[in-house]
């Protein structure tokens, strides 16, 4: 028995004439009634009684109608579930991202727009340093992360890809009182001799990176330096006048009471936010996250 059987049987039921079931069908009339008399016989019994003037289902008809529209039903169901799977239209996706990245619009609006367009996704998300993100990207325990860089494709473990999707100037985050609030725009001469509040170096690399290449016109890396695990307690400590920090400028477009940002003389370093993800799990769903999040950056890459 083929679906295509079961098809002609429920149009021919439906209709109650074999004329008007083969023109929905786009079929002629005479095949239609030679496939539902093999299907009859495969069944071993009577679904239709015909005559020239009226068709009517028999009892046995009435019953197998009602089984072969849930078969084909479940087909249908079951059809559409598959294409919606393949277009990234139903999953899961487990996304890290790094607690700063946030202070940004641009995580927000994609994680917005992606969770619009793709309703029946369940979005699972994990605030992870930049390093435990790469270490659960490699052990498969996330699909995608938002980390902090500059960090290239060569320097990530074996597998990982990586697509900068915004780059910001960092600025310095100062004490409300303290005497360098005084000025407009920061060299890193100014910063010298003072105490740094930052992310571990081993959790968050890409802060350390622009770190570096300010103060390293200046003397070289701060002596003196506070190791936090999350941005918001960098703020609190800067607030609470324990020192100083250097952060993204959207970090700085937000109130922080007791903090006073400050942009820095050109050179100003940059900071970036990239996605990374493993290229051997890249799912249909983790293909319409990259599309909407980094379109430019992965559209000519292989999955």
């Amino acid at each position: 028995m083929e679906l295509r059987h079961l098809r002609y049987f429920v149009a021919v039921a439906e209709e109650l004439h074999f004329h008007r079931a083969a023109t929905r069908l786009h079929i002629s009339q005479p095949p239609l009634s030679q496939q539902i008399r093999a299907l009859e016989a495969e069944i071993g019994v009577t679904l239709l009684v015909r005559n020239r003037r009226r068709v009517e289902l028999t009892a046995a008809g009435a019953s197998f109608l009602v089984s072969a529209r849930m078969i084909l039903e479940a087909v249908d169901r079951g059809a559409e579930t598959a294409r919606r799977v393949a277009a990234g239209e139903i999953g899961s996706l487990s996304v890290g991202f790094v607690g700063s990245a946030m202070f940004s619009p641009v995580l927000p609006t994609i994680l917005r727009d992606f969770a619009s367009r793709h309703p029946d996704v369940d979005l699972h998300l994990r605030e992870l340093p930049t390093a435990e993100q790469l270490d659960a990207l490699s052990h498969g325990r996330i699909d995608v992360g938002v980390i902090r860089g500059p960090l290239r494709a060569a320097t990530l473990a074996p597998g990982l890809e990586l697509a900068v999707i915004h780059r910001e100037h960092m600025v310095v985050a100062l004490p409300e009182a303290h005497l360098l609030a005084a000025k407009s725009r920061l060299r890193a001469s100014d910063l010298q001799g003072e105490t740094f509040v930052i992310l571990r170096r081993s959790e968050a690399p890409g802060l350390w990176t622009p770190l570096a290449s300010l103060m390293g016109g200046a003397g070289g890396l701060p002596e003196e330096v506070q190791e936090v695990a999350e941005m918001q307690t960098i703020i609190a400590l800067v607030a609470s006048g324990f020192g100083v920090s250097l952060v993204p400028a959207s970090v700085g477009d937000t109130d922080r009471p007791g903090v006073t940002f400050r942009p820095l003389a050109d050179p100003s370093p940059m900071i970036e936010l990239s996605l990374a993800w493993a290229s051997s799990e890249r799912s249909p769903v983790l293909e319409a996250f990259l599309a909407l999040a980094a379109p430019d950056e992965v559209a000519n890459r292989t999955p």
